[in-house]
């Protein structure tokens, strides 16, 4: 494919996702706002998962934290959205700190329980305090934010306004892929991959692993922490459930299934679980039964994800259409006649 055609496909599908807000309505554009805000979790586990190597069950606990301080903004402080994310940043980036140096001192199977570890103790933490959390019931008639402060903001600037909010989370969305993008080609990226492939290795070599993990881990934390904020801004809910590992769990699929060593692989698999969550289970209770059959699938026949799976497929048939692709890096060899000269 000619260079000028290469971001075509990417070009068509941004200017699907800018024009779809104006062919959805109420809870449609609702959705829509959810896979991209899912996305952006799913997004940041996989800064951990794909970039680092390191599996985390108690991802959720920094959506619950950005998820409750946004609660706890919005009702009690200000309204205002920068405000907002700006805090949310700012807390994600210190208790993620905080907890990345006490959880990376462990490795392999003691990383992961001790991801789970931290998320349960918040979660009895929340259901404990009542006063303020809401305890099981959570905490509920959450405003949502503005793009401007004061009164008499007109509509559009609002949050309240469905398409103002996709439009805010397809940017923050379209920023956090550009910024993983430029990761991927960083020193700091290459670093990570190094990382993730072999820790000792890199560790012989003289990186501080456990620092560059921390980093990364304060990087999945933060993102994390902003999605969790507009999750409770989308619905004006809060649940408990957020900080349960099971949460944790479910984003962990997401990643799986859209494809771990890709760039856009968490944001296709965030959008395949939430339409099998909410179209499969209006019809049926037991969706997670077809999910659980999908994963299978997908681990026997396609363990590097969906996307990879139909970047392959793309390929495989571009080099159908043009024999000229159909041996990558080949070229085409002159024939030589008897007398030395090219046929």
């Amino acid at each position: 494919m000619n260079n000028k055609y290469k971001y075509w496909p990417l070009l068509a599908l941004l200017l699907i996702a800018v024009a779809l807000p104006h062919f959805t309505r109420g809870t449609q554009t609702e959705f829509a706002i959810e896979i991209l805000v899912t996305g952006m979790f799913a997004l940041s586990l996989n800064i951990l998962i794909g970039r680092l190597g390191l599996i985390s069950f108690g991802h959720g606990l920094f959506l619950g934290l950005g998820a409750y301080l946004a609660a706890f903004m919005l009702r009690h402080v200000a309204e205002n959205l920068f405000v907002l994310l700006a805090v949310a940043l700012l807390v994600g980036v210190m208790v993620s700190l905080l907890v990345g140096a006490m959880v990376l001192r462990l490795g392999g199977v003691g990383f992961v329980m001790i991801t789970i570890a931290f998320c349960q103790l918040f979660y009895v933490l929340v259901l404990s305090t009542q006063a303020w959390s809401g305890g099981i019931n959570g905490i509920s008639s959450i405003p949502r934010p503005s793009l401007w402060a004061g009164d008499g903001v007109p509509d559009w600037l609002s949050l309240d306004n469905g398409i103002t909010f996709y439009y805010v989370a397809l940017l923050l969305l379209i920023a956090l892929l550009l910024g993983l993008k430029r990761l991927d080609a960083s020193p700091l990226g290459a670093v990570f991959s190094g990382i993730r492939q072999n820790p000792m290795r890199m560790r012989a070599l003289g990186y501080p692993v456990r620092r560059f993990q921390l980093i990364g881990f304060v990087m999945a934390g933060s993102v994390a922490a902003v999605a969790g904020s507009l999750h409770a801004s989308l619905f004006s809910l809060v649940d408990p459930a957020l900080l349960f590992w099971t949460t944790s769990g479910e984003v962990i699929l997401m990643v799986i299934l859209g494809g771990i060593g890709s760039l856009y692989g968490p944001l296709v698999g965030a959008a395949l679980f939430l339409a099998l969550f909410h179209y499969l289970g209006a019809l049926t209770d037991h969706w997670r039964l077809v999910l659980g059959m999908i994963f299978v699938l997908m681990v026997l026949y396609a363990p590097n994800g969906l996307v990879p799976l139909l970047a392959n497929a793309w390929r495989r048939w571009r080099r159908w259409r043009r024999p000229d692709l159909r041996r990558p890096g080949a070229e085409a060899v002159p024939t030589l006649t008897k007398e030395g000269g090219e046929a």
